[in-house]
């Protein structure tokens, strides 16, 4: 995302997102992410029309218009994943050194191992929690799960992840489905030509 973009010059796009996306953003405190919020609701847009979205058990979204969706952002991404079965996707900065110990909390042994093995920790500790995540919002369960719960590094959950890196990021997807050779396809957009 440009980092001289302010949000007051985008303003103006808010009137094309439904209401509680518009209310979402507005209780957002910093400038960068309002943009991304915004620019998360433009893609939701681009992908799923004008749809009305209904809140589905532990109000995860979903198009009235059918097809699944799920949106993240961090840093200055903000991602969409969409597909014909539930989905959940995450995306996340990668994490200073200091956030590391926390696996020992939330990540399930194994991959605490993992983690710990890895040439680079910092990306591993990411791909690690943003599959959790992912997981969790294909689910709708949210973070109230215990995450040391279930292991994302081995059968049968880890056939249905998707993990990539994209500079100084992680981007995981989680299908409700086995992902085998289902076409994967990034793009990335700058937010103006989600106007």
């Amino acid at each position: 995302m440009d980092d001289k973009l302010i949000f007051d010059d985008v303003s103006e796009y808010l009137a094309l997102l439904p209401q509680e996306r518009q209310e979402k953003i507005a209780r957002y405190r910093f400038e960068k992410d309002k943009l991304l919020s915004l620019a998360a609701g433009l893609l939701i847009r681009r992908t799923i029309g004008e749809s009305p979205i209904t809140l589905g058990e532990h109000g995860k979204p979903y198009a009235e218009s059918g097809g699944f969706f799920s949106v993240s952002h961090s840093g200055g991404i903000a991602a969409i994943a969409v597909d014909d079965t539930e989905i959940g996707l995450d995306v996340e900065k990668l994490p200073e050194e200091s956030r590391l110990k926390i696996a020992d909390r939330f990540y399930h042994p194994a991959e605490r191992d993992h983690v710990k093995r890895a040439d680079n920790p910092r990306r591993a500790f990411c791909e690690i929690w943003t599959r959790k995540e992912a997981y969790l919002k294909m689910t709708g369960e949210g973070i109230s799960t215990d995450l040391t719960a279930f292991d994302t590094t081995c059968s049968p959950l880890k056939e249905r992840l998707y993990t990539t890196s994209l500079d100084k990021y992680c981007l995981s997807i989680c299908s409700a489905e086995p992902i085998g050779d289902k076409a994967i396809y990034i793009s990335e957009l700058e937010l103006k030509s989600l106007m």
